[in-house]
């Protein structure tokens, strides 16, 4: 097709191709190749000759989407050189929401603050409950008409190698997705407007140069180590972009269309081999008893390492959380170690209700990570995040406890605990309308406001009001999920979950909604919550990675053969992909799939948890940290690196550390079928290491067979269920009462379900 009439087709996008010259990163020469019909050609300053043929398949306006392949040759020398296929919209507004998965939402237009890791609320001089977004200097388009507006990044710092865009006055969205790389390695992806924002130009470039300037750990001022190919004469390098116009009237359309086609054209990704979920519980209950087991004071912390944040945090990273997975599924000795740990929470509760954050040596700590003197009264500070996390697993507990440990009587103090917590956060929305990001250890007022961090909160009230059979909770849950519903989930941004990173937008916050709103659609029934939560989901996608990753060959992951679909980016800031939700087991996802039937839903399920266990530190195998030693068994590192935003040298490498995402893969076993079994539409998803088939049996109704492909006996939860039995909400806990089927190593077994 020739380009005049690619051009026609995307009405005022027009596609135009470069030749761009570098000295290292800076760039000394762009030449625009002349296209007639599908060639193109142009020569650089030095003499060199290049040409472009361009390929066309497809619609845009069709769900398949156009596919353009750009093939640049180089008919000499040129070096340091890179190719670049661009697409230029005449009509453009900075109004548009613009979204890299992953990297960049509604263009990480807001206040910016530069400060170096780990940056502090308490150095800066925004305070109270109004203060406008405001995140560290990450890639973003800029707010300010007086500075340039541009992002420059790697395919490995996104979830998705894309970039989309909402033009709410024309009505529609546009998705351009590239692959990871070429022959001469990772892809750039580039945005630029004009100085007026009249115009913008979207660019994939082979190979990928980040202009002058590079991302690393809360500045976008790293000088950039890329450097443009050394063309030979002949030598090619091919550039593929799939280009999706649809009409769109909401930044949801937006994200409904990149679900439908993040992963068109691949292959059903199989699950990484690995070890089955059951002996994953083993060795991290073992370790967890040994090297997490604080003897002293009597609880699980969260880390193994002497330093302060290895200790003692409640909520985020896993304190109360872990217990919750060892009182479901542990033994003996764990449960009465999980309800230790209950004790120990309770006695953290402030005057205002909330908690403290950080407990080091017996000592209460505030949550900001800097240790830096000059801090105002840093002890204050408590990130509500942390409470709303402890008040939803709180009730976990609780609605467990009555179903693993009937004849326990729950101690009068943490049912008066409890509802301390939850009063707190009642009389914050009262007061404020909403809850805030940061709050004071002791009075419960904001000290900043705004951000989604606290999304788990109207799930926790919503639990407690069901608990206790008091509606004005669940009342307070339901005015509180609606204010996160319209100022984040339907603006397409969730922000401020983590406690080191501002208000940059992050996953954490995204699945902490989500499991707000489908726990407030199963608790009230109300279908308004069912359409959130699925407004929700589609976000949550896009934090996922869509493809397995190709890691530096020689790297840590690249020799143990990790695959990266399903990992969740962190946040904007801290460009690490992770092993599992922080922290949560993803079964909102499953609740979804069965209020709904999409599909979708179970596929990223799967994708998430199914994959974890390939992250475990195992005796077996063990997996190396980026300080040469290989880390014990049970540990979990959460930094799966397809960005450079720690260096290069870490790509494919991993932080020696014991984390949260470990608590996530115990989460999985206990909250998750390891094979879920529809019996109207005869499907089967395995999210365990184990191969299924369905068959008709006769009379008797349907055969299972299930495979057990490793070296290790699997325990595994089974639920079957007919249409109207899915049809009913599953609520807390609902594993218990699953069937469990035991499959020895490389043995097949097959039962009637």
């Amino acid at each position: 097709m020739a380009v005049e009439a690619i051009e026609k087709l995307l009405s005022n996008v027009k596609v135009e191709a470069f030749i761009r010259r570098y000295e290292n990163a800076a760039q000394l020469e762009q030449c625009e190749m002349t296209l007639e019909g599908a060639n193109g050609r142009t020569v650089t300053a030095v003499g060199a000759e290049w040409n472009v043929r361009l390929d066309t398949k497809g619609d845009p306006d069709r769900l398949e989407g156009l596919e353009l392949t750009a093939v640049f040759r180089s008919a000499g020398y040129s070096e340091q050189t890179a190719a670049s296929l661009s697409f230029c919209f005449s009509d453009w507004s900075e109004h548009n929401y613009v979204l890299v998965p992953g990297a960049v939402y509604n263009g990480n237009r807001f206040n910016v603050r530069e400060l170096p890791y780990a940056p502090c609320w308490t150095k800066l001089a925004e305070r109270g409950p109004d203060i406008p977004t405001t995140i560290t200097d990450v890639p973003r388009l800029s707010v300010d008409r007086d500075h340039a507006s541009a992002f420059h990044l790697l395919t490995g710092d996104a979830s998705t190698p894309a970039i989309g865009a909402f033009d709410e006055k024309s009505g529609n969205g546009w998705l351009f997705i590239t692959e990871q790389a070429t022959s001469l390695g990772d892809t750039s992806m580039h945005m630029e407007e004009s100085d007026d924002r009249r115009s913008a130009q979207i660019s994939f470039q082979a190979p990928g140069v980040r202009p002058d300037r590079k991302y690393e750990m809360t500045t976008t001022s790293v000088p950039s180590t890329d450097r443009g190919h050394d063309f030979k004469p002949g030598e090619t390098v091919v550039l593929k972009t799939k280009v999706y116009r649809f009409p769109c009237d909401s930044v949801n359309g937006l994200f409904e269309q990149f679900a439908k086609v993040r992963q068109q054209g691949m292959p059903s990704s199989p699950l990484a081999p690995s070890l089955p979920l059951s002996a994953a519980w083993e060795v991290q209950e073992q370790k967890y008893n040994a090297l997490n087991w604080n003897e002293q004071l009597g609880y699980y912390a969260v880390g193994t390492i002497d330093m302060k944040h290895q200790d003692w945090q409640i909520g985020w990273v896993g304190g109360g959380m872990s217990s919750y997975a060892l009182l479901l599924e542990g033994n003996e000795l764990s449960a009465q170690r999980a309800l230790d740990t209950l004790r120990f929470m309770f006695s953290s509760q402030t005057e205002s209700g909330f908690f403290h954050g950080v407990c080091y040596k017996g000592q209460w700590y505030g949550d900001e990570f800097s240790d830096a003197p000059d801090r105002d009264h840093p002890e204050q500070w408590h990130i509500l995040r942390k409470s709303a996390d402890a008040l939803y697993f709180i009730m976990k507990h609780f609605i467990a406890l009555g179903q693993v440990m009937p004849a326990f009587v729950i101690p009068e103090s943490w049912l008066e605990g409890c509802r301390r917590l939850a009063d707190a956060f009642v009389k914050l929305w009262r007061s404020y309308g909403q809850f805030g990001q940061w709050v004071h250890s002791g009075t419960g007022d904001i000290l900043v406001g705004g951000s989604a961090g606290a999304g788990i909160a109207p799930a926790g009230l919503a639990l407690f009001g069901a608990y206790f059979k008091e509606d004005a909770y669940i009342t307070a849950a339901e005015q509180a999920a609606e204010y996160f519903y319209r100022q984040f989930t339907k603006q397409g941004v969730t922000t401020g979950g983590p406690g080191e990173i501002l208000q940059c937008p992050d996953s954490e916050s995204a699945f902490a909604l989500l499991e707000s709103y489908m726990v407030l659609f199963e608790e009230t029934g109300d279908q308004v919550w069912l359409s959130r939560a699925e407004e929700a989901a589609m976000q949550c996608m896009s934090w996922c990675v869509s493809y397995d990753f190709r890691f530096p060959q020689g790297s840590t992951f690249d020799r143990l053969g990790i695959r990266t679909t399903g990992s969740v980016i962190a946040n904007v800031q801290n460009k690490h992909s992770a092993p599992g939700i922080c922290t949560l087991s993803g079964d909102s996802l499953f609740k979804l799939y069965r209020a709904t039937g999409n599909g979708l839903y179970m596929e990223l399920l799967r994708e998430i948890a199914g994959n974890m266990a390939q992250y475990l530190s195992r005796e077996d195998r063990p997996v190396r940290g980026w300080d040469g030693d290989d880390m014990p068994a049970g540990y979990m590192s959460e930094r799966v690196n397809m960005s450079d935003w720690e260096g290069q040298a870490y790509v494919g490498e991993v932080i020696p550390y014991s984390c949260w995402c470990e608590v996530s893969l115990m989460l999985s076993f206990a909250e998750l079928p390891g094979i879920y079994v529809n019996k109207k539409s005869g499907s089967v998803t395995v999210i365990d290491q184990v191969d299924c088939s369905l068959v008709a049996a006769g009379k008797d109704g349907l055969k299972l067979t299930i495979h057990n492909k490793t070296k290790f006996p699997a325990h595994m939860k089974l639920l079957v269920e007919s249409e109207d039995e899915a049809k009913q909400p599953l609520g807390p806990c609902a594993s218990v009462s699953w069937k469990r089927v035991s499959v020895p190593a490389g043995e097949t077994f097959a039962l009637i379900v």
